[in-house]
Parts: structure tokens; C-alpha cells; sequence
């Protein structure tokens, strides 16, 4: 596998490519096409700033973990993103709060472990291929791509019939056949919605063992792909903004029960700026359009000037990126 790498340097040299962006000596494997350049030795495949950095240095950094093409993808997308996506002073502010964020995120990690936080931080970026002095850039990219999915989700949510919604929800023991006792439960949501917000019938209500009822029944943003039972989702995509269903029931194999459902909102960008929102769009991105990323990546890509050192260079690196 490694003598395999080592003949594909140049695909991972591309990355390099993109991420210093000037590139003054390029080291073809057919030395009879480009002279070749050496350093102790070793074969020179570029020089930055009067460094040269030879296909060793390319290899051992990106494979020495044994998981080489994931983190030679990573490094090519971060190279493209951060490339095709100008880094404004919103992305910056972005950055700085993702640099925050992981850093807490690591110094939790570090502590149950046993490690210093440096330590986490540089074993963090290993994982990427990144080097510690890197933890910025990787901030950066992970701000842009938030831009990139903020950008496509707008687009999802419209063509998705995308909104955020509330609930009430009567759990029972068979939704079809409720008891006496479970219908009074009904009806006593009823009486009270006549006085009372939505809000405050949920969270009255939250011995029910809702989760949601506690934040007046907010489930956060769904749509036609959401991973709710049929009935439910049925019954809030008829909705619109502000409307509350009729009692719905629902099934399934975790629960059985009577849901009214109220539409919080349906504007995308609107849903966007919602904070109590955010968690639930990125969950339903991860589950339902995981390819955000990589389609941007695929289309930045064929929009970027590309040289190539010879024909099969150009070949591998177009397969990789499914540049056509």
C-alpha cells in the first residue's frame, strides 16, 4: 500500500498546490519530461519560499496514521473551500468562535484523558493530516464551510418544504384504541388552549416524558425527508405558519400517542437566524444531505485553473475531484 502511495505523490501534491498556491518547481516521476531536483537524496517535488519539500516529506505526513486517502481528501476539499470561499470579516468573527468552541471541546477531551490541551489540539489536527501550527487554517475552513451549508441550506429548505414546529403530544398506550383516562388528558388540553399559549400547555404538560415539553414543545426545523412517523410529517407539511393541526395520531416503535402539531416557521432565512433552530439543521444536513460539502467541493473545483506537469498527472487528479 505505502510503495502504491509513494507512486501517487503527485495527486497529493496538488494539495499542496492549492493550499500555498505558488508552486516554482514541479518533480515529474517521468524524469526524462522535467529534470529532476534533489535534496539529500531524496526527490524535490516543490520549493516554497527557498524550503524545498520533496515527496517524502508529502507522504510520511499524510499516510504515516494509515488512513491516507481520507486525510489526502480532506486536505484537497480544505484547499478548494478555502480557495472558492472569500474569508470576509463574518467568516473570520465565525472562525474565532469555532476556534473557541473546539478548543473547549479538546480541553474536556484532554482532561478525561489525560493529556495536556496542546497535545489534543495536535492530535486533533493529525487526524486531518494538519500540522499544530495549522489549528487556524483549520478553523478557517471549518467557518467556511458553516458558509457553504448556511448558503445551501436556504435552497434545501425551499425545495424540501422546510419549517421548524412545536407539539403536544399525549403518549398512550394504544393511539387507536386510548383509554377514558387518556382522553380526559385530551380534553383538558383542549379547555386550556382556549386560555392558555401553546407554549405553556406543553410545558405544563411536561410530565408526559416529552423531552420537547420543557421548551414549549419545540421540535426544532424538519421536512419532507425528516425521519418522522408518516402521520406526523403528513399532518405539519399541510401547515402553515402558525396553524395547529387537529390531534394526530402517531405510532411507532418507540411510542404510541396523540400529537397536535403548530408550524413555528416556514421562511428559510428566517429559520437560518434562528438560534433555537441550529442544532436541529445541522442534524437533518448530517442525516439527509450529507453531500453539501463535497458537491460544492466537485463544482468549485472545475471552476479552478488546474497545471499539470504531464497527461497522467492531469488524469489522476481530474478522477480524484470528478472534474470533467
Amino acid at each position: 500500500m505505502l510503495e502504491t502511495l509513494k507512486k501517487q505523490w503527485f495527486v497529493v501534491l496538488i494539495a499542496i498546490i492549492f493550499i500555498c498556491f505558488t508552486v516554482f518547481i514541479i518533480y515529474d516521476t517521468n524524469k526524462g519530461k522535467l529534470p529532476g531536483k534533489t535534496d539529500n537524496g531524496k526527490d524535490v517535488v516543490a520549493t516554497f519560499n527557498g524550503k524545498n519539500i520533496t515527496a517524502d516529506d508529502v507522504y510520511n505526513e499524510l499516510y504515516e496514521n494509515g488512513n491516507g486517502n481520507s486525510i489526502l481528501n480532506i486536505r484537497l476539499q480544505a484547499a478548494v473551500i478555502d480557495e472558492s470561499v472569500k474569508t470576509t470579516k463574518e467568516i473570520k468573527e465565525t472562525a474565532k468562535k469555532e476556534k473557541e468552541l473546539i478548543t473547549q471541546q479538546i480541553e474536556s477531551q484532554a482532561s478525561q484523558n489525560g493529556m495536556s490541551v496542546e497535545d489534543g489540539i495536535k492530535d486533533t489536527l493529525a487526524r486531518v493530516g494538519m500540522q499544530e501550527d495549522e489549528f487556524d487554517y483549520f478553523c478557517l475552513i471549518q467557518a467556511k464551510m458553516k458558509k457553504i451549508q448556511d448558503d445551501s441550506f436556504v435552497k434545501i429548505c425551499k425545495d424540501n418544504q422546510g419549517r421548524t414546529v412545536s407539539h403536544i403530544i399525549v403518549q398512550m398506550k394504544d393511539a387507536d384504541n386510548p383509554t377514558e383516562e387518556e382522553m380526559k388528558v385530551i380534553k383538558q388540553i383542549e379547555k386550556e388552549l382556549k386560555t392558555m399559549s401553546f407554549e405553556e400547555v406543553a410545558k405544563k404538560h411536561a410530565d408526559t416524558g416529552d423531552a420537547s415539553a420543557p421548551n414549549g414543545g419545540y421540535l426544532g426545523y424538519m421536512d419532507k425527508n425528516t425521519a418522522f412517523v408518516e402521520s406526523f410529517k403528513t399532518a405539519a407539511l399541510k401547515l402553515k405558519k402558525g396553524e395547529v393541526s387537529d390531534w394526530v395520531k402517531g405510532k411507532s416503535e418507540s411510542y404510541n400517542g396523540w400529537h397536535l402539531i403548530r408550524v413555528e416557521e416556514t421562511d428559510p432565512k428566517t429559520i437560518q437566524k434562528d438560534d433555537k433552530a441550529q442544532q436541529s439543521i445541522s442534524q437533518q444536513i448530517a442525516q439527509n444531505y450529507p453531500n453539501v460539502i463535497q458537491d460544492f467541493v466537485v463544482d468549485a473545483a472545475k471552476k479552478l485553473k488546474f497545471e499539470y506537469a504531464n497527461d497522467d498527472i492531469k488524469k489522476d487528479v481530474e478522477s480524484f475531484l470528478k472534474l470533467k
